[in-house]
């Protein structure tokens, strides 16, 4: 066993072999001797099948394409080819690299081989290409003598693990698995005998390669029992065994910082190891709150390499990572590439409502978690829920919601009184850890306590529970102090440390450092660094020291328990090997000194993303503000928000943004100041109209101060600042008022030159002037608007200005405005224009404004079956893009086309319903048209009186908003429900005659013509 021992710090990329043969009976150099070696062997499922389909031709291309993509693989990750056949072959990884660094590279290379197999199926638009993957590590004979360069069982074993696997799956070996334990994640699949073999073999599967070797993992580095909590493990056996009998568990695990969550969770892992198909960690991490999704980005390999430049997740990262747990559902990967934020993902949910995405993301939870236990029970554990973000905790409450449908065992932890009552709906199992009690603390302490010191230790047991607190992490540093300490005059704790076992941790980790020298220096740069450092970082951090010297503290700092590697794609980097050792040591930095190491921090990554690209933008932010460099921190926190905002992640973005303007308050009034307030403004505006309501207060405060704000900056700068003055105009509280901010906004930006903010305005102008019964002006802000159109920016400016494209839009209100004033060809052809662009632009929310619009003037022309059509189109629309307003009016409109075609019963009962949802959603800003058709429905079903009671309310409602331009209809429909019930002529005639002056003073023609039919079918005509 020896010599399959690597140093702990070999995790650089593996050395090659030297000039590597590709001849078969060539893959190494070296005479007869023994040595350690993994092979791998693999072989596509069902090729002769394959062979009977295709043409010969095609069946040979497809080979050669498996093939290059599985000698790529297996190549990258440092293996030799021993065999190749037509639909597998056989490479080996020797122990030249060290046999775990083997061991774990292999396992990446069969990875790869399931992932490329993938790829060049769906390049060649099949789903039948399968293949399997055995690997098995043993002993081997090297010589040149012999025919067959290696003698090997490992050969063997991996070739009859690969005829057991599972279609795209790696089986490995329980030698191969203990040697690859701690850098991939596997699931048992039982003891097997193999043909050819006795004695059964272990066989494992392996998941995927554990780019981070994360607290669940790398807790009880220096060794020691677990001690105590058997009632805890007992609850928590009681709730593994309920998971495989009945259904999911929920389990909450609390206590305070170094009590003992993540070795409890260790325990657990152990616990379940036999019976469960997969085991799937995250971690929470501090300054997480705002970071979307944390938990889950740093469980991809390419959120922390920086390779190609690449920050963040790939699309094709999120998709092998899915596939590989057998996750193969498009939508679920593409709604995560989306929250993720991953890089090359479709952008087709860039122009969904960001509602709608978390609901499809909800929705997604329990078809991801079926997969992955399709295999029967797993452990899903999230760690440090205290520092979870929103995104995160909405997905993982919704996962705790739908938990006890699945056999998944689902486990929380959490630090002691902080909030995590958002999971009591999911009525989980809570368990809060507590301190150790007398014999249990002095059992630790034992097992901990250094053997050349254990005459000390009876007179130091009762100082040591003292001040330890019966806290594990607390005893473990105790001992590791005691142990590294030479003098035993330094032994006298009860002089050395405070009473408060907290304080006293604190000054066992100072004087710990202490003796470590330049370590010292290391740990207090790694602490402001953050969760994660590289040796690059810590040159930037600390330039006095060079490499090697780096290097030799890092190593003392992971001798002494403080620090651990994480396996990264790209260079060594380090972590605290517990998050309160990390904090500890940073609060004990002065703070002169801490704003220093955050201001080279700041500065080196700044300039080179790729040296920390594990660090976002949020991250880069908060070490910029503890740097002191607050205007750069609030550029950065502004464009931490856009990207969260881009992602779905409202909740995260309007964090980020409302602190950016915290500091902007911080820095006072100056002509400085003001540019990034009104940076930060611009962009947090559309989230809270989102967030709470286009005429919420706080939005039309955002907006007010915007522009109070914008006003107050330079004539020429006025242009760059118009998305303020558009959400001024926005969030007016009124059509009177938004159509007397439009007016200014005119007017102030008269003298802009860029033609999207001239057509904007332009926008902003027909809107409300079509509203208020203005048709004259409409048609000329149109005309005027469209005339600047350019399809380019109206790409962005579409997602900016009121989601849909704004010559849709004015196309739509054109064709709307065209037919109230008498031109009914026109408005066919401005409506026929409007629906040719929407189809070829493809943007969905313009599509859903076309469909609308379509509708609107149908309804205009009582035309009922070309309304109908138009309802379903609304309708298909709405599920497919999940638009639950453009649900709710394709209700409206469908009942209504039904109450006069078919019937009138339920074609009334389909309109309510959409009302009703309509009114749920906040999307009623033409209520009095809607007010109008009910009423119009009620006086069908004989219900006057009722009718002329919504009436009221349409006419009164349309006065008190300035919805003006149906205001005519409203009057005359009341006067043809009132001719029904009264005998008074007088309010008849009044409403006849308002209707005929309204509809004359808006030149609204075709509202006109039916105020004249109705007054001479009620005989008014002399009156009137």
């Amino acid at each position: 066993m020896q010599e399959w021992r690597m140093l702990e710090g070999r995790v650089n990329k593996p050395r090659q072999l030297r000039n590597p043969s590709r001849r078969r009976g060539a893959a190494f150099d070296h005479g007869g001797e023994r040595r350690i070696v993994t092979a791998l062997c693999f072989d596509l499922v069902g090729s002769t099948r394959l062979l009977h389909l295709l043409e010969i031709e095609d069946y040979q291309e497809l080979m050669v394409a498996f093939q290059n993509a599985a000698k790529e693989s297996i190549t990258a990750h440092s293996g030799v080819m021993l065999l190749e056949a037509g639909d597998g072959g056989v490479a080996l990884f020797p122990n030249e690299m060290g046999a775990k660094d083997a061991a774990s590279l292999a396992i990446r290379a069969g990875l790869g081989v399931v992932e490329g197999c993938a790829r060049v199926g769906r390049e060649a638009a099949r789903d039948d290409l399968h293949v399997r993957v055995g690997i098995a590590t043993s002993v081997a004979l090297i010589t040149e003598k012999q025919a067959e360069p290696v003698a090997s069982a490992a050969l063997a074993i991996a070739t009859r693990l690969q005829e057991l696997a599972f279609p795209d799956s790696v089986f490995v070996s329980d030698h191969t698995r203990d040697l690859a334990g701690r850098s991939h994640a596997f699931v048992f699949e039982g003891a097997r005998t193999l043909k050819g073999f006795t004695v059964p073999e272990k066989v494992w599967r392996a998941l995927g390669h554990r780019i981070d070797v994360n607290r669940f993992y790398a807790f009880g580095n220096l060794g020691g029992p677990f001690i105590g909590r058997e009632d805890e493990l007992r609850t928590i056996g009681n709730c593994w065994e309920r998971v495989s009998a009945k259904g999911g568990e929920v389990l909450v695990l609390e206590g305070d910082a170094g009590i003992g969550k993540s070795r409890l969770l260790r325990e657990v892992r152990k616990l379940t190891r036999d019976r469960r198909t997969g085991l799937f960690v995250f971690q929470c991490l501090p300054g997480g709150l705002r970071a979307t999704l944390h938990p889950l980005v740093n469980s991809f390999a390419g959120a922390v390499s920086g390779q190609d430049g690449q920050q963040g997740v790939s699309a094709s990262a999120v998709v092998a990572a899915f596939e590989r747990n057998g996750i193969r559902d498009a939508e679920i990967v593409e709604t995560f590439s989306h929250l993720l934020g991953a890089s090359g993902r479709n952008q087709r949910l860039a122009d969904i409502d960001p509602k709608v995405v978390r609901d499809k993301a909800r929705r997604s939870v329990f078809r991801a978690l079926a997969a992955l236990c399709a295999n029967g029970p797993i452990v899903l554990a999230v760690e440090d829920i205290h520092w979870i973000d929103p995104t995160s905790q909405d997905l993982l409450m919704e996962a705790a919601r739908v938990a006890r449908q699945l056999p998944i065992l689902l486990v929380a932890t959490s630090r002691l009184g902080l909030a995590t009552g958002w999971l009591d709906a999911a009525t989980p199992t809570r368990l809060t850890l507590l301190p150790l009690d007398r014999h249990e603390t002095r059992q630790a302490i034992e097992a901990r306590w250094p053997e050349g010191r254990k005459a000390l230790l009876p007179e130091l047991y009762d100082v040591i529970e003292r001040v330890s607190g019966g806290v594990p992490l607390f005893i473990e540093q105790i001992g590791q102090w005691v142990s590294e300490n030479v003098a035993a005059e330094t032994m006298n704790l009860s002089e050395n440390v405070k009473p408060n076992h907290v304080s006293a941790f604190e000054e066992i980790l100072d004087a710990r450092l202490n003796r470590l020298g330049t370590a010292r220096d290391v740990a207090r740069a790694g602490a402001v660094a953050g969760t994660q450092f590289t040796l690059s970082v810590l040159r930037a951090l600390l330039p006095g020291l060079g490499k090697k010297s780096l290097v030799k503290a890092a190593d003392s700092l992971i001798d002494a328990g403080f620090l651990l590697r994480i396996r990264t794609r790209g260079p060594i980097a380090y972590g605290f090997r517990h998050v309160l050792i990390q904090e500890t040591i940073y609060k004990a930095l002065l703070r002169k000194h801490r704003q220093a190491l955050h201001r080279r921090f700041y500065l080196a990554v700044s300039e080179n993303r790729r040296a920390a690209a594990w660090v976002d933008t949020g991250t880069l932010a908060e070490h910029a503000e503890r740097a002191g460099l607050i205007d750069s921190a609030i550029a950065l926190y502004t464009a931490a928000g856009k990207e969260s905002s881009s992602r779905a992640a409202m909740v995260e973005a309007r964090h980020y943004l409302e602190h950016a303007l915290v500091l902007c308050d911080r820095m006072g009034e100056q002509p400085a100041t003001d540019a990034l307030r009104l940076s930060a403004l611009i962009s947090l505006g559309p989230i809270l109209t989102g967030l709470v309501g286009q005429n919420s207060p706080p939005a039309r405060k955002l907006y007010e101060d915007g522009v109070a704000i914008a006003r107050r900056q330079p004539t020429e700068a006025q242009s760059s600042w118009f998305p303020i003055y558009w959400g001024w105009w926005l969030t007016g509280s009124d059509f009177r008022v938004m159509h007397d901010r439009a007016l200014q906004v005119r007017s102030m930006l008269a003298g802009a030159e860029d033609p999207e903010i001239k057509l904007q305005v332009n926008h902003c102008i027909w809107a409300i002037d079509f509203n208020l019964g203005n048709h004259r002006a409409t048609q000329d802000a149109i005309k005027a608007g469209l005339a600047l159109y350019e399809e380019q920016s109206a790409k962005t400016s579409r997602t900016i200005f009121g989601g849909h494209d704004a010559k849709v839009c004015g196309l739509g209100q054109l064709a709307l405005s065209l037919w109230l004033t008498g031109q009914s060809k026109a408005s066919d052809t401005a409506l026929s224009k409007m629906v040719a662009f929407v189809d070829r632009i493809s943007h969905p929310p313009s599509k859903a404004h076309s469909l609308d619009t379509e509708a609107v003037s149908a309804f205009y022309r009582d035309d009922f079956e070309r309304l109908a059509n138009i309802s379903q189109r609304m309708a298909d629309f709405a599920k497919l893009h999940e638009m639950q307003s453009l649900s709710g009016l394709s209700m409206l409109f469908a009942g209504w086309a039904r109450a006069h075609f078919d019937s009138l019963a339920g074609g009334h009962a389909m309109f309510r319903e959409g009302l009703t949802l309509l009114k749920s959603l906040g999307a009623v800003a033409d209520l009095p048209i809607y007010l109008y058709m009910h009423a119009t429905l009620l006086g069908l079903a004989g219900k006057y009186g009722f009718a002329v009671q919504v009436t009221n309310e349409a006419i009164e409602k349309a006065r008190e908003t300035g919805h003006a331009y149906w205001l005519a209809e409203l009057h005359r429909c009341r006067a043809v429900l009132q001719a029904q019930v009264s005998t008074d002529p007088d309010p008849i005639i009044a409403d006849l005659r308002s209707a005929m002056e309204i509809a004359e003073s808006q030149e609204a023609k075709a509202l006109v013509r039916r105020a004249r039919r109705s007054i001479q079918e009620l005989g008014f005509a002399s009156q009137c």
